[in-house]
């Protein structure tokens, strides 16, 4: 897309008229949901027998991922959870269906992106390479997510000395007590808690912890364990932190123990700003891909400056533009980032998904109410029609070199208002 449109690309005050009006109270129809979001983690840890490893299945599901129908004055979801584990040729080790139900006093709850329920099962398969699959189902909408993962653990008792995986503490919310899910603080801490189990037999042990971002070590710290005999536990670490900022991290834990045996383990999560999914890859890249919505003016004065200040200009940039500055959320800067996340997906050939004209006109204007899709054949390249029925609106692209490479029929340019909508 030529420059004088890019800039010409603007927050319309009619957009915080259509934010609003969406605001209503009302219970999702069942018809209009996605299937359900959630997210999960499978940690391992060694046990006594160095045969068998037990899996924990922490599995979080947002209060906003679920349906929930209006019972008397308040508001119920229920779902449902399944967990199997099987081996490399698809054998079933372990598995377990469970349900559970929320209770919700209003509305503003059911909604709350914050708020998650947490379920936790463990199993004890053999210590192997293993497939988990993790399927959540909404038992009012019937409609089912399913997640997998890999479990690689045929390594854990190679020698003597074995460490399970890195536990990062999500001390950020209210419980305290749960697992990082996602590995992505939405805030920066001035703390960091985790705990990994150990297990060996030749005391006395050394562990070493190092904290990592963009491979400059930030924190580091060496613990002594002088143990009478063979250790069988679970540590837990504190590292009080001063300069953390939005950024990828990795938490690498070794252990040595009295006969030189030596072992690790590693984590990688991320301090990142609320609104930003978690294919966006840094703050450089989210200021980046204000691209559609901010002019090149204002995007190098974002650029200029630490990493802090680029952050905080960031945060302004999308203050000002809040719909709703007065709540918890800017939904405006969620949905153009999840616009963005999804062009990285769906339209990356080539170049950048969201960098492409399809990218572009996804994140300015939405989902299209309807795609024709043309064939290839010989006298006519592949082309797809978008057509925006509720504003008037319709794209041509053709993918003039046969790779998929969609361009914009510029002849669409003249008659357009590239102005971002909600």
């Amino acid at each position: 897309m030529e420059k004088p449109i890019l800039k010409a690309v603007l927050v319309g005050s009619l957009l915080l008229l259509v934010m609003l009006g969406c605001a209503n109270e009302r219970v999702n129809d069942p018809n209009d949901l996605t299937l359900p979001d959630f997210s999960f983690a499978a940690l391992s840890d060694p046990l006594i027998d160095r045969e068998n490893i037990k899996v924990s299945v922490h599995v979080k599901i947002p209060y906003s991922g679920l349906q929930f129908i209006r019972s008397g004055e308040r508001y119920l979801a229920r779902y449902e959870i399944s967990a199997n584990i099987a081996d490399a040729d698809d054998n079933r080790l372990a598995g377990a269906i469970w349900s559970d139900s929320l209770w919700m006093a209003t509305y503003q709850e059911t909604r709350n992106t914050d708020e998650t329920a947490v379920s936790v099962k463990s199993f004890v398969v053999p210590a192997s390479e293993m497939l988990l699959t993790v399927r959540v189902t909404d038992l009012y909408t019937k409609k089912s997510r399913i997640l997998k993962d890999q479990i690689l653990q045929s390594n854990m008792y190679q020698g003597e000395l074995s460490l399970g995986n890195i536990m990062i503490m999500d001390n950020v919310t209210s419980a305290g007590n749960n697992i990082l899910m996602g590995q992505s603080f939405y805030e920066v801490v001035d703390t960091l808690k985790f705990k990994a189990r150990i297990l060996g037999k030749h005391p006395p042990y050394q562990l070493r912890y190092e904290l990592k971002v963009k491979d400059e070590i930030q924190k580091a710290s060496t613990v002594d364990i002088d143990h009478a005999g063979p250790i069988d536990s679970l540590l837990a670490f504190t590292i009080p932190l001063s300069d953390m900022q939005y950024a990828n991290y990795t938490l690498i834990l070794s252990a040595q123990d009295g006969n030189d045996h030596q072992v690790m383990t590693q984590a990688h999560f991320r301090v990142r700003l609320k609104g930003i999914r978690y294919d966006i890859g840094d703050i450089d890249e989210a200021i980046k891909q204000l691209v559609y919505i901010a002019s090149d003016r204002q995007i190098r004065a974002i650029m200029d400056g630490s990493l802090k200040e680029k952050t905080e200009k960031f945060n302004t940039f999308w203050k000002n533009l809040d719909p709703s500055p007065g709540t918890k959320d800017n939904e405006l800067m969620e949905e153009y980032y999840r616009r963005v996340s999804f062009s990285i997906e769906a339209f990356t050939v080539g170049v950048d998904g969201w960098r492409s004209d399809r990218g572009m006109i996804y994140i300015l204007y939405g989902p299209p109410d309807e795609i024709q899709r043309g064939p290839f054949n010989i006298d006519q390249k592949p082309y797809q029609v978008w057509d925006y029925y509720h504003l008037g609106k319709r794209f041509v692209f053709r993918d003039r070199s046969g790779f998929g490479e969609y361009t914009l029929d510029y002849s669409y340019i003249g008659e357009n208002d590239w102005r971002f909508n909600y």
